[in-house]
């Protein structure tokens, strides 16, 4: 008898943990959005992704948004941070011009650093001249 008692209350304890475990985390959404040589000008493809993110970050309670411009090996590593930076500033005022708040979105330029494409100096790879949209929830 003692042993059943036992039982239930090992049985008690463990189903009490699994009541007061927290949630598992939930992963971030990311989108790219992809810029011409020298240009923060959004594409009409690219301002679909935006509009795509801006519209999952709505569905989603207490939810930020990192945007992080970059840009390739194509000028001078001061021009390409300026760059960079422009390009997720142009993401963020699209976001913001589509509903989402200011106080939500988080922008900075990475110029050279991050590569989605490895390369040389001097050389031209769109894929590494974009913005990356992450949604935090």
């Amino acid at each position: 008898m003692l042993k059943k008692l036992f039982a239930l209350v090992i049985a008690a304890v463990a189903l009490s943990a699994c009541e007061k475990a927290a949630p598992p985390p939930v992963a971030p959404v990311s989108y790219m959005v992809f810029f011409d040589l020298g240009s923060v000008k959004i594409s009409e493809q690219s301002q679909n992704t935006v509009a795509q993110a801006a519209q999952v970050f709505k569905s989603k309670a207490n939810a930020r948004i990192s945007v992080t411009g970059y840009a390739d090996t194509v000028g001078s590593p001061a021009v390409n941070m300026q760059i960079s930076t422009a390009r997720a500033n142009k993401v963020r005022d699209d976001l913001i011009a589509l509903g989402v708040p200011a106080a939500a979105i988080t922008t900075r330029g990475a110029g050279e650093e991050g590569l989605l494409v490895g390369t040389g100096p001097e050389q031209k790879e769109p894929r590494n001249r974009r913005a990356v949209l992450v949604i935090i929830q």
